[in-house]
């Protein structure tokens, strides 16, 4: 087979390595959103290419901190080389000198400084990770220079490993006939099995959390090598680097292998180039695929490009011969895009001959991914398909259901580096009650469906988790039940009956129970058009009852044409709620008073009136009014109108910690979490709300870990983008903006200052 382009070469590496060592190569952190990210954002950048120039001599050469290389691509560092083919970073080396260019030797090569600088002359920088003894590191930087080597790229964002997920399925490690070369001698080289990921349980053994930027400064006085600071995605960032003497920077997200849901390398690069104003060179890393790829890389200001994937996987296929290919194939391909858009040189490139996605109308990613992902599947295998889906499913076209995912993959962090993220406090107060961290249980109602403990397994697990358990007044157990299960701080989520008695002496259980606060649930005087459930014909299983009307003569529900729930909300729920009923309850209990479905800020300010003691942002889960926001879009307008004045959560859509960080980056407090519940409770019982619980923990320690952040203080609306940041032109701006590119003749005269307004209105 014929090779033609460079991301062919991943196929042939596919069929050839061990999985393991392929799904090392390829894969990315968590949902592996930045993965793709990486890619798509440069097919989201188009050309504006000048015409009629003598294009006959191309000059590719550059030179990168004082040396002449023959073009501006250089060789990435990738780890472990000779997982992929027998020579490594031998090959690698020798086909990097050859093409006139850069290679960077990873700092866990399975080729040493030494074996690299001796495969024959050629241009060399040395990436580097600051281990904890730092004797190791200032032995390893000085045999580098020893060994020719010219630069130090410092790798600044890994603190902690990336959560990839493959790896931890595989139990990745280095072949037993390998070890990382440049530590063999120390003791360093080789990598215990785990019963994850070796290489996370090596780099928490040995990579120092308290990495900051005077270490930046402290490399200078051990080497005379320029330092290069890799893993910089922000402006602030780049000031800083430079402030503490960096050479130049490289803008990478360790090919989306840490953080996942920070932008794409080419997305960040501009920000950083204008951050420096030319003091330094800024190089990309990341999601380079083709010639053309590095052309949009040096019109948004990068002084040159690193390739990582492309080459090991050619080495994987073809070893050295591979690698001359790639960088031949992509020398071709960039030469050719500089003919084709008219630049005979590299200072020829300007930002005139592209065309971002922020100049022009976005088209935002349509994520549906659940996460916690295997969960939904696992619980559609395990339950009847009424239960599933009365759980699983939203209100009419299921829109908004969507959309409370999709919208958080729209947000984008904003990482900041070189901080000591050693230590990591997640704790938090909730109305005046210490919990782990600010993820608790939201109401979920009759979960004994999904499991037969039901809501004394989520209350176990909640209260060992240290966090706070919400229980649904349509719970199969009873307050009483669930208190006798153990100490834990729980709330109690009401929906008000016509019959006040009832509320009243409800309250008064919980209250007596032992529950803290009561969610008021005030989006529901009518049941939503759930569908599937009508199909259904859903009901509670007669072995059920809502356990806390057991003696009221309520707790069981009828079957109807359609939906029993909708005709036992019909008959029972109070469709006279209003304001004054929250200002009641005030009067029956002393359990302060949190009101659940509030997504507007009006109705904040007037919850704020009626004496709430805090707002939950909820769309119901998106099982009543559909084509609503999704809470992560309405949760920033609800924060902005309280004023700090009472705390602000959200329920609806987190499936990782990533949410969870971006959530309190928008100003909530907290947030609650109900249908992985109910899924990892249909799939394992209480060990599986411990263990999604857990995991949320973890993953929402790590972002806080790669973001910078050592406490819930710490995280600031500077760690996130969204979508309302960047202004988005109109339609017709963008269509004039495209045609005075072909046609400068056009006529895009600027519209009135009427059509201006509707334009920055739309």
């Amino acid at each position: 087979m014929e090779i033609t382009n460079v991301t062919e070469y991943e196929a042939i590496a596919k069929e050839k390595l061990p999985k393991m060592v392929y799904d090392y190569y390829a894969s990315g952190a968590e949902d592996q959103w930045t993965l793709q990210e990486n890619r798509n954002a440069f097919a989201r950048i188009l050309f504006r290419p000048r015409i009629l120039i003598d294009v006959s001599k191309i000059d590719m050469t550059t030179t990168v901190l004082g040396f002449k290389i023959s073009m501006p691509i250089m060789v990435a560092p990738t780890a472990m080389q000779k997982m992929a083919h027998p020579e490594g970073e031998y090959a690698t080396a020798r086909a990097a000198s050859a093409a006139g260019t850069i290679m960077t030797l990873s700092s866990w090569a399975t080729s040493s400084v030494e074996e690299v600088a001796s495969t024959g002359p050629g241009i060399r920088f040395f990436q580097l990770y600051v281990y904890k003894n730092r004797k190791v590191v200032e032995q390893l930087v000085r045999r580098a220079e020893k060994a020719g080597f010219k630069a130090i790229a410092l790798t600044v964002d890994t603190p902690r490993l990336g959560r990839r997920e493959t790896d931890i399925k595989n139990r990745f490690t280095l072949p037993p006939n390998l070890t990382l070369k440049n530590f063999e001698g120390l003791d360093l080289g080789k990598m215990d099995e785990a019963n994850d990921s070796g290489l996370a349980s090596y780099v928490a053994g040995q990579i120092d959390r308290t990495l900051s930027w005077k270490d930046v400064q402290w490399l200078q006085t051990i080497t005379s090598m320029p330092i290069l600071v890799k893993g910089v995605l922000t402006g602030e960032d780049a000031r800083i680097a430079i402030q503490a003497g960096a050479a130049g920077i490289i803008v990478s997200n360790h090919g989306a292998r840490q953080l996942d849901y920070v932008p794409a390398t080419i997305s960040a690069l501009e920000e950083v180039v204008k951050a420096t104003q030319g003091r330094v060179p800024v190089f990309l890393d990341g999601g380079v695929r083709r010639g053309t790829d590095v052309f949009k890389a040096l019109a948004l200001g990068a002084s040159g490009i690193f390739i990582g994937r492309p080459v090991v996987f050619s080495l994987a296929a073809e070893g050295e011969a591979g690698v001359r290919k790639v960088l031949q194939m992509l020398r071709d391909e960039f030469e050719l895009t500089m003919a084709l858009s008219g630049c005979r040189s590299l200072s020829e490139i300007t930002r005139n001959h592209i065309i971002t996605e922020w100049e022009t109308p976005r088209h935002l990613p349509n994520l549906e991914k659940w996460r916690l992902q295997t969960l939904p599947t696992i619980a559609k295998e395990k339950l009847p398909k009424m239960v599933y889906d009365y759980y699983a499913s939203g209100a009419e076209d299921q829109w908004t259901l969507q959309e409370n995912r999709n919208a958080f993959a729209r947000i984008l962090f904003r990482p900041r580096i070189l901080i000591d993220v050693s230590k990591i406090d997640m704790t938090t107060t909730i109305l005046g009650f210490k919990i782990s961290m600010p993820i608790m249980v939201a109401p979920t109602a009759m979960q004994k469906m999904a499991h037969p403990e039901g809501e004394y397994a989520t209350a176990r697990a909640a209260s060992a988790a240290g966090t706070i358990m919400t229980l649904s007044s349509w719970a199969t157990s009873s307050v009483e039940e669930v208190a006798s299960t153990g100490p834990g701080i729980r709330f109690f989520q009401l929906y008000v009956y016509k019959n006040r008695k009832v509320v009243e002496q409800l309250v008064r259980r919980a209250e007596r129970a032992g529950f803290k606060a009561i969610a008021l649930t005030v989006d529901t005087p009518r049941l939503g058009r759930r569908e599937s459930d009508i199909k259904n014909r859903f009901t509670l299983p007669p072995n059920l009852t809502l356990k806390n009307f057991e003696g009221l003569d309520l707790g069981k529900m009828d079957e109807a044409n359609d939906s029993g729930l909708a005709s036992y909300v019909a008959g029972q729920i109070d469709r006279t709620l209003s304001w004054k009923d929250v200002q009641w309850l005030q009067t029956i209990t002393s359990m302060p008073i949190l009101v659940k479905g509030v997504i507007t800020g009006e109705d904040a300010r007037i919850a704020i009136q009626a004496g709430a003691a805090g707002i939950i942002v909820s769309n119901h889960g998106a099982r009543q009014l559909d084509y609503v926001p999704a809470t992560i879009s309405a949760l920033e307008e609800v924060v902005k109108a309280t004023q700090g004045r009472i705390p602000v959560f959200l329920d609806g859509g987190v499936r990782r910690g990533t949410d969870v960080f971006k959530a309190l980056a928008l100003g909530a407090s907290g947030i609650f979490i109900g249908r992985p519940v109910v899924f990892s409770l249909a799939a394992e019982g209480e060990a599986g709300v411990r263990k999604v619980l857990q995991m949320l923990r973890d993953e929402f320690e790590l972002t806080m870990a790669l973001s910078g952040c050592r406490s819930l203080k710490e995280i600031t609306r500077n760690h996130i983008t969204t979508e309302w940041d960047t202004p988005r032109p109109s339609a017709r701006t963008a269509r004039c903006q495209i045609h005075r590119a072909s046609r400068p003749e056009s006529d895009c005269t600027p519209a009135s200052p009427s059509a201006q307004t509707a334009n920055q209105n739309q």
